[in-house]
């Protein structure tokens, strides 16, 4: 099933990334994709794949220059994958708590993002913004830190960290906690 059903999401998102709203659907905003709908299904991705390494103590993270497992403590928690050899990528956790909060948590509990929170279509927009560079940051408004979340590159993200993962899957699963639940 849980190979179903991230396969699934990600088909799901790639629509919502690939669509393009036209003037005569959407008038004022137009030409954009399905960018909400696209992001609560990637960010959902990567909660999903660090669940099942929560409190599993013999896999290691770096984060901030420290070796982290995945614990119990903050919803936070399962975006710590982001920094695995399925993501690949090497945040702070200042930046994964940040991803967390003002876009996986308001945007699936308030249909918002959060204060300097942006979500684009892809990096393209951004002189600093390179190929394959899902998450950015700038310093914009007011000398605050604005985060990016690059939906394109996102999708690639977890397209191929799902990839990897599924080859663990009959292997991370069943020593899971919710893998143990399951009969």
């Amino acid at each position: 099933m849980l190979k179903e059903s991230l396969n699934d999401t990600l088909a799901a998102a790639k629509y919502c990334v690939e669509y393009r709203k036209t003037r005569e659907e959407w008038q004022e905003n137009s030409g954009g994709c399905l960018s909400y709908p696209a992001a609560i299904l990637l960010l959902s991705i990567i909660d999903a794949i660090g669940s099942y390494f929560k409190g599993d103590n013999t896999f290691k993270i770096k984060i901030d220059e420290k070796i982290e497992s995945i614990n119990s403590k903050g919803g936070w928690q399962h975006f710590k994958i982001l920094n695995s050899k399925y993501f690949n990528q090497e945040l702070s956790q200042e930046f994964i708590k940040k991803l967390y909060k003002s876009f996986r948590s308001f945007l699936v509990h308030n249909s918002v993002i959060g204060k300097y929170s942006v979500i684009v279509m892809n990096n393209q927009a951004f002189k600093n913004g390179t190929k394959d560079q899902a998450f950015l940051t700038i310093n914009h408004i007011s000398g605050e830190v604005v985060y990016i979340i690059s939906l394109y590159e996102l999708y690639e993200l977890c397209y191929s960290a799902v990839q990897e993962f599924l080859k663990d899957a009959d292997k991370v699963v069943p020593k899971s906690r919710q893998g143990k639940s399951f009969h």
